[in-house]
């Protein structure tokens, strides 16, 4: 079966995250949170973020 997934280091990327403790915040934007510590997904980009906005 063919790859259908784009971006695959992205996605190589935030699985790691994952696995090192950090949780999806939000889907739609894709925002991974660790404490105060956010990363957003934008246009295949991981964006990091000082401090996740209440």
């Amino acid at each position: 079966m063919k790859e259908q997934r784009h971006l695959p280091a992205l996605r190589a990327h935030i699985e790691q995250l994952l696995s090192k403790g950090w949780i999806i915040a939000s889907r739609s934007p894709l925002m991974l949170q660790n404490g105060h510590r956010c990363y957003l997904v934008s246009h295949g980009m991981l964006i990091s973020e000082s401090t996740r906005a209440a």
